[in-house]
């Protein structure tokens, strides 16, 4: 007998475009609904209402946002045909705004803006001009005039160094306008030329080319990005005197404008090529870009919705072409660079609003990210499995003994080897400093170890683990 011991010194992240041999046992070819940010292995926190009341299910569900007022949080939620408000007096929902035409949440987004010296929420939605929300009065105005030159549709909106910029109109699908620069009692409503100076002024300007239309709108803190169809600019300057629209020599997938999130002045996107990032100059791959690449090949983005909250990025995606909504949540830990998957819940939008992670579900469901251990009375389902196995020997026979650890709650363990698998059921020691000893099962070449919540129960697994085995040389 030869007995020998194997450390898994840590629960990192998941990847699953290297072939399982080449992974460090710290990283999953496998794994949902894990929390690995310790280095130990527990469930993933979970998500309660933030509304009792589900948003009507008459159409399809396309947009959400949380607008924070002074007064409180105003909850929107938007179908194909209808804009939603929460009301909290009579907990439901109430129709706010009935679109002209049907709307698509690809083509919509909605933007906190300041006319004047009163707050508003913008809707842009490319269906029908821009109109504001009054949370003070409770209703829906138009946005601009015609005399203003701002009456008209558009379908994405920012604000770079004070103005409003906005892209998408359907009669001239590259041109970028822009508004008055507010104060002096000019506001951002009004897009026109002013005598007083070309730097107060409104305007506008073509980008590239007409048959490339713009599809995104993103400021940083010196720049506006533009996405087109098939080219990237950026605008530089803060005012339109020293204005200057360059294009950016990168070769990358492009993205929805709903798969676009800003952190630290960097501005990531998901595409089914997997996650980039514009640093100030150019698009740029991290070194783990390509960590989900099978699963983004096989998904469809074109509903993707993302979100930042803290550290992490977070984008949903579908799981298939014919899921009616994102059911699958792609979690990136910047700080770490590493990816986990949620699943068990379907997403239509996210938003963030005072560090508070918000969705809403394809039942209608308005959420936030807490620390329930359930997606709002649904078990969390976690798996973690360990990669595939030969310990550097194929040429040995290898019999496991015995696996020890520490930590709280049910958990589940999974043997599977080239000789058969093996599965048990432990309550991990609840004794502080307690170790737990799970007899194993299985005899083979290669092996892997699964963990997994049983029935959807919490469970910590801290690290590190300490698997004993016996290696036999083969005859």
């Amino acid at each position: 007998m030869a007995y020998q011991t194997m450390t898994i010194p840590l629960f990192s992240g998941m990847r699953t475009d290297l072939s399982e041999g080449l992974l460090k046992l710290d990283m999953s070819p496998d794994a949902e609904n894990a929390d690995t940010r310790s280095g130990g292995l527990c469930s993933a926190c979970g998500f309660s209402r933030a509304v009792p009341a589900l948003v009507p299910l008459d159409e399809h569900l396309e947009r959400m946002t949380v607008y924070a007022t002074e007064h409180g949080n105003e909850y929107l939620a938007a179908a194909k045909d209808m804009l939603y408000r929460y009301d909290a007096n009579a907990n439901l929902w109430r129709p706010l705004y009935q679109f002209e035409r049907d709307v698509t949440g690809e083509h919509m987004d909605f933007l906190k803006v300041r006319i004047g010296t009163d707050d508003r929420l913008l809707l842009v939605c490319g269906s029908e001009p821009m109109e504001t929300f009054d949370a003070a009065t409770g209703y829906v105005e138009e946005f601009g005039t015609e005399e203003k030159q701002s009456y008209r549709t558009m379908r994405y909106a920012e604000l770079y160094f004070g103005r409003l910029f906005a892209a998408g109109d359907p009669t001239a699908p590259g041109r970028l306008y822009w508004s008055k620069a507010p104060g002096g009692g000019r506001t951002i409503d009004d897009w026109r030329s002013d005598p007083a100076s070309e730097n107060v002024s409104g305007g506008f300007a073509d980008v590239g080319v007409d048959d490339d239309p713009i599809t995104g709108l993103f400021a940083l803190s010196n720049q506006l990005l533009i996405f087109k169809r098939d080219s990237l600019y950026r605008l530089l300057g803060d005012r339109p005197s020293n204005y200057r629209i360059i294009a950016v020599d990168a070769a990358f997938r492009q993205p929805l404008h709903t798969a676009c999130v800003r952190y630290a002045d960097r501005l990531y996107f998901l595409t089914d090529d997997g996650l980039s990032f514009y640093d100030g100059q150019t698009v740029r791959k991290g070194a783990s870009h390509r960590a989900l690449e099978p699963l983004l090949k096989r998904a469809d983005l074109y509903g993707v919705r993302s979100a930042v909250c803290g550290d992490t990025l977070y984008f949903a995606i579908r799981s298939r072409h014919d899921a009616p909504y994102n059911d699958i949540v792609i979690e990136y830990d910047v700080l770490r660079d590493r990816y986990m998957t949620r699943t068990g819940f379907t997403v239509v939008d996210f938003c963030t609003v005072h560090g508070t992670l918000y969705a809403l579900t394809g039942a209608g469901k308005l959420v936030a990210f807490d620390d329930n251990n359930s997606y709002d009375g649904a078990p969390i389902h976690v798996r973690w499995t360990t990669p595939v196995t030969d310990l550097g020997r194929k040429d040995t026979n290898k019999t496991l003994l015995r696996l020890t650890a520490s930590g709280s709650g049910r958990l589940g363990v999974r043997v599977e080897s080239d000789g058969g698998t093996y599965e048990t059921q432990v309550r991990l020691s609840s004794v502080p400093l307690g170790v737990t000893e799970i007899p194993l099962r299985g005899v083979g070449r290669v092996f892997r170890l699964r963990f997994s919540s049983v029935n959807g129960t919490p469970f910590t697994l801290n690290a590190p683990l300490t698997l004993l085995f016996d290696q036999q040389k083969r005859p």
